[in-house]
């Protein structure tokens, strides 16, 4: 009697699920990041526009590419630009650090700016019910954008010793956004953001994909992280879950490991894939789990910043006044410095008139008498009271530089009298 072939043949065996608490854990533990990072940086966004002295730096000493374009002057002069700080420099290097061992993370687990752009995502895919992808033969050259953006803009800052791209930062932008600036000198910046949420809404991280200056540079310096994705080949099923989940719009699904530079190691592929041991971040010799992978890129970023911070090299506070001036040699014991030694270029549009009386010892009367800003107003930034009152930063300079040099001239000086300028 012939053999039934169909029922002696044996059956594939069916690879073991993965399970899914611990891909839920990782999820969960990123978005929880990113959405801390969020809240926290737009917390410090708004008490650094709203707050007095003591109030917490600003968005160019809390950004990495920051650091990025002081970085010729650092080398070349020993000092920085206008409006960077050294933890500029020391968020640099962590994100390095951190992407030498696991590539993007900066980019994937901690951007604040790539967060606000997978929400956006996250609202389109509800509403179209799947993720959108831009043509390959649109998407690959376009990609090849964030790289000419990296090279002019830090062309540009190293020529001009200022941070060029400012103006145009999304981000900058968006921390700006309870500032009277926001439409006066970061209207650019504010249409470039607008224009990322929106193109993210459609096309998953829209601004980190085309523009995005710091992702080109973790790009370049990702190659060489040694944590990557990892797939096993024998126990993939070909169920493409992986490429649906990727934001970056990786093809995780043909790649035995994960090299190409546009990975911003979120872990999401990881998480999405169904069959256990088949997708990994970790070394040729160690795989990581979910969750271990999704913690220790964090902690990795966190403990540099932390250590900064706990050494006393990581500032959070803005200096007042008369402590920059001291830095710089301005003053020293405590005292107010001697007539016109004082470098009016200090006087800035987060600058507040309390902090120049304490500063150069100008009586807070003078202040009143001159624009008629009340004592109970001295607190407020000078881009908030130039409007109502005239102080414009560059008026200020002057009267306060006229003031040192000679108090008689400066009784009769008139606001308006100098050119508006620097804010």
């Amino acid at each position: 009697m012939p053999a039934n072939h169909s029922e002696t043949a044996p059956r594939p065996a069916q690879p073991p699920l993965a399970p899914k608490a611990p891909r839920r854990a990782a999820r969960l533990v990123r978005w929880a990041v990113l959405a801390v990072v969020l809240a926290a940086t737009t917390a410090l966004g708004i008490l650094h526009q709203k707050a007095g002295v003591g109030k917490p730096v600003g968005v160019d000493a809390l950004c990495p590419f920051g650091g990025l374009e002081t970085l010729w002057s650092l080398v070349s002069t020993g000092t920085l630009l206008r409006r960077v700080a050294l933890s500029s420099v020391l968020l640099l290097g962590a994100a390095v650090a951190t992407a030498l061992v696991f590539r993007r993370t900066f980019c994937g687990r901690i951007c604040p700016l790539g967060f606000l752009q997978e929400l956006a995502g996250r609202i389109g895919r509800g509403v179209f019910g799947r993720r959108l992808e831009v043509p390959a033969a649109l998407d690959r050259p376009a990609r090849l954008l964030k790289y000419v953006v990296l090279g002019v803009s830090l062309l540009a800052a190293w020529q001009t010793a200022e941070l060029a791209i400012r103006p145009y930062d999304p981000w900058v932008a968006y921390q700006h956004l309870t500032s009277p600036e926001v439409l006066t000198e970061f209207g650019v910046g504010l249409a470039v953001l607008g224009v990322s949420l929106v193109g993210s809404f459609f096309y998953d991280r829209f601004f980190c994909k085309y523009a995005c200056p710091m992702g080109a540079f973790l790009a370049l310096v990702s190659r060489f992280g040694l944590v990557k994705v990892r797939r096993n080949a024998s126990t993939c099923i070909d169920c493409k879950a992986c490429d649906r989940a990727c934001p970056a719009n990786v093809s995780v699904s043909t790649a035995d490991v994960v090299t190409s530079p546009e990975c911003i190691d979120c872990g999401e592929c990881v998480a999405a894939c169904p069959v256990a041991g088949t997708l990994a971040q970790g070394t040729k010799t160690r795989a990581l789990t979910p969750v271990a992978a999704s913690v220790l890129s964090v902690a990795l970023f966190a403990s540099l910043v932390g250590g900064a911070t706990a050494a006393g090299v990581f500032g959070w506070t803005m200096p007042t006044l008369k402590q920059e001036m001291q830095r710089r040699g301005s003053g020293d014991g405590g005292e107010a410095p001697a007539a016109g030694t004082l470098d009016t270029s200090l006087i800035r549009g987060s600058t507040t008139i309390s902090e120049i009386v304490d500063a150069t010892g100008i009586p807070a009367e003078e202040f009143t008498r001159v624009y008629g800003v009340p004592a109970s107003e001295q607190d407020r930034p000078l881009k908030e009271l130039k409007d109502t009152y005239g102080c414009y930063p560059g008026d200020v300079r002057a009267f306060v530089e006229l003031y040192l040099t000679d108090p008689a001239a400066a009784a009769t000086y008139v606001p308006g009298s100098a050119t508006e300028g620097g804010h």
